[in-house]
């Protein structure tokens, strides 16, 4: 059987070049796993929308520009963020909405509700980009359980 060559998408191969600099001993497998699972590419090896929205890849930058602009976030601030959007859309909910079940369960809450409340903070835009992405998958969520 003839060796094949796999070649790989450019961002796996500047990060695989990076890397290489870094002495990491790493694979381009591994590395293009990697950027698919911290959704900095898909499948294909084409950025994600959510690294070209957040500014950690576009058509001119580096791998090292990314990863500076990785290495400026901190997690703090994405959890408080997180935590706002949860504040901003359960703020909108009237507090009968959340029913106290059981020790066991926990409290149920009500998805016409949290329906609403999704809708309305996405429509004034109230909410981060992060939280966005997560509400819609929640919107979605509810919506298929509907069905």
């Amino acid at each position: 059987m003839k060796n094949m060559n796999i070649v790989y998408p450019p961002l796996v191969e500047q990060a695989y070049q990076m890397m290489k600099q870094l002495n990491k001993n790493v694979s381009k497998q591994e590395i293009y796993k990697k950027l698919i699972e911290i959704n900095m590419i898909d499948q294909q090896g084409n950025p994600t929308k959510w690294a070209l929205d957040n500014g950690l890849v576009s058509e001119a930058n580096t791998i090292e520009e990314a990863r500076n602009k990785l290495n400026q976030i901190n997690p703090q601030e994405i959890k408080d963020q997180a935590d706002a959007d949860i504040d901003n859309v359960f703020s909108r909910m009237p507090r009968d909405a959340f029913k106290y079940l059981n020790e066991h369960d926990g409290y149920a809450i009500n998805c016409r509700e949290l329906k609403k409340a999704i809708l309305s903070a996405l429509k004034d835009g109230s909410l981060s980009p992060i939280g966005r992405k997560h509400w819609l998958e929640v919107l979605a969520d509810i919506n298929s359980q509907e069905d």
